[in-house]
């Protein structure tokens, strides 16, 4: 069970957005472009139950005077059988529709395979199904074992194989009986004066019987420690830590622990249920610690190879420049609503492959900021960075952390195209490089060129320390001090001095609009035989 393609028009912050999802698909963005609506939108089509009249409400809608339209397109048909009052029937579902208004009444709609009524869609839930882990944990609610919950679903899948071994649900029941008798009259042993489960018993039974003088059937309640008809509805989960002889029932640790403890019941489902589930989950980071981290995400990459995984982030741990095609980049451009970057259809498995040793020498966490920044500069090395981080900061009074914009040292020259390149194939508009002119550099596709031409480029002649030396005669930038040197003349020189070339950085940092809206920035569609693909920087 693969999405291939979500289509959502006029829901929460989304006007018209189209998605193709990978099976492993991370969801980037700032805070409030849209991310967890995608989610929501999914769960609407495929989470807890069908979409009924009584889920319409007016803060779903973009705009109240249009329907909401959501569809999923799935890789392969899934199969859906069922029995109605025509007999066995079989679906092959290859998409689902989910239709909402408001106007001029209230509506909710499924169909399926562009807009055929459909009949199974009981037998679709008990198959198929999406999971929802919303960024707000409650382990409380996940360890119910109910019909929809994560352990629920386990348990009754163990139940129904547990009653088809023994031979039916009475025969599960009488054997089930039999061998909890004694542990049932320990428990139930009258051992003392107070108050005992037996006390309890005879005291409800009694007052029940009060209850039920004068209707036509009296009732007679039966409390067993465990449930006979779904025993299994009787789990806990419990935790001993090292070093204690302690055992807590799992509601009662921190935060941190109930987190994991959530994420090891969706690893499990997921190992357990491959092809029939989609998982969506907020922020899968909260409250783990960064080795911790990395091993989730790689847990990740190995289901999403049986399951398919949404999650939203905003922890350079969980992406990779080695799968920058999993990464959907989210923005909300001003009138626009959410929408996704479009990438260029080179950046994909193939071709990371045949660069993986060049990303991996290429990429590392900090480098992963560019995924998450709202702008972004490309420098040569930590000594270009100190000082365009001092002027930025404390010379023309822009916060880096507060505007979300991350200066990204690339070793050298070649590292900027690199990198350039890396983000004209995101399809990003929002970044701006710097660079030296003397250095030598493979940029055969013209990357730099291209970043000229878009006024997001700035080449300094010969280099950064020459050109600061060439117009103030009183510094000198040796080798060995560079970075403390750069660093000393952004400290100590007046506004009105700062070189008139550094302008143009000012201005595209300061520039408001959105990245959909600054100038495009593209690359052509490279078509060559898939031997001999190369990324194009």
């Amino acid at each position: 069970m693969f999405i291939s393609k979500i289509s959502i028009k006029n829901f929460r912050s989304i006007k018209d957005l189209e998605i193709e999802p990978n099976n492993l698909c991370a969801l980037v963005g700032a805070n409030s472009s849209g991310k967890t609506n995608i989610l929501k939108a999914i769960d609407l089509v495929l989470g807890e139950g069908w979409t009924t009249k009584a889920k319409v409400a007016r803060e779903l809608f973009n705009d109240e005077n249009k329907e909401i339209v959501i569809e999923l397109f799935f890789k392969e048909s899934l199969i859906v059988n069922y029995t109605n009052y025509r007999g066995n029937q079989t679906d092959n579902v290859n998409s689902i529709r989910l239709v909402m208004k408001l106007k001029p009444s209230l509506e909710a709609k499924i169909t399926f395979n562009n807009g055929n009524t459909f009949y199974g869609q009981e037998a679709f839930k008990q198959k198929y199904s999406f999971i929802y882990i919303p960024a707000i944990r409650n382990l409380k609610d996940e360890l119910r074992v109910s019909e929809w919950t994560m352990l629920g679903k386990m348990m009754k899948t163990i139940h129904n194989n547990y009653i088809d071994h023994k031979g039916g649900v009475e025969e599960l029941k009488n054997e089930f009986a039999n061998k909890i008798q004694e542990a049932k009259l320990f428990l139930e042993d009258d051992f003392n004066d107070n108050t005992t489960f037996k006390k309890f018993i005879d005291s409800f039974v009694k007052n029940c019987g009060k209850n039920s003088l004068g209707l036509a059937n009296s009732f007679q309640p039966k409390l067993n420690i465990y449930n006979l008809n779904w025993f299994y509805k009787t789990l806990q989960i419990q935790v001993a830590e090292d070093g204690l002889d302690k055992i807590f029932d799992a509601e009662q640790i921190g935060s941190g622990m109930q987190n994991l403890i959530m994420i090891a019941i969706f690893q499990t489902y997921a190992e357990l249920n491959g092809g029939n589930v989609i998982f969506g989950i907020e922020e899968p980071e909260i409250y783990l610690y960064p080795n911790a981290q990395r091993a989730l995400y790689d847990s990740f990459i190995e289901l999403s190879t049986t399951s398919q995984i949404f999650y939203t982030t905003h922890n350079q741990n969980f992406v990779d420049g080695y799968r920058a095609y999993d990464v959907q980049m989210i923005n909300k451009p001003n009138e626009l609503g959410t929408k996704s970057t479009i990438k260029n259809k080179i950046l994909n498995e193939v071709t990371a492959e045949k660069q993986k040793f060049r990303i991996y020498t290429q990429f590392n966490t900090e480098r992963n900021e560019l995924f998450f920044a709202k702008k972004i500069m490309l420098v040569e090395g930590s000594s270009d960075k100190i000082m365009w981080s001092t002027i930025i900061n404390d010379k023309w009074n822009i916060n880096l952390n507060n505007q979300g914009i991350s200066i990204i040292e690339c070793g050298g020259k070649n590292g900027v195209v690199y990198f350039a390149g890396v983000c004209q194939l995101l399809g990003l508009s929002n970044y701006f490089a710097v660079w030296d002119k003397d250095e030598v550099s493979e940029d055969k596709y013209g990357t730099l060129k291209i970043c000229q031409d878009t006024n997001i480029g700035l080449e300094i002649n010969p280099n950064l320390d020459r050109f600061i030396e060439s117009k103030f005669l009183n510094i000198k930038i040796g080798e060995k001090h560079k970075a403390e040197d750069l660093y000393n003349w952004a400290k100590n020189i007046e506004v009105e001095n700062i070189l008139i070339e550094f302008t143009t950085v000012k201005k595209f940092l300061m520039n408001t609009q959105s990245n959909e809206t600054l100038p495009k920035v593209e690359i052509p569609q490279i078509e060559v035989p898939e031997k001999n693909i190369q990324m194009p920087f």
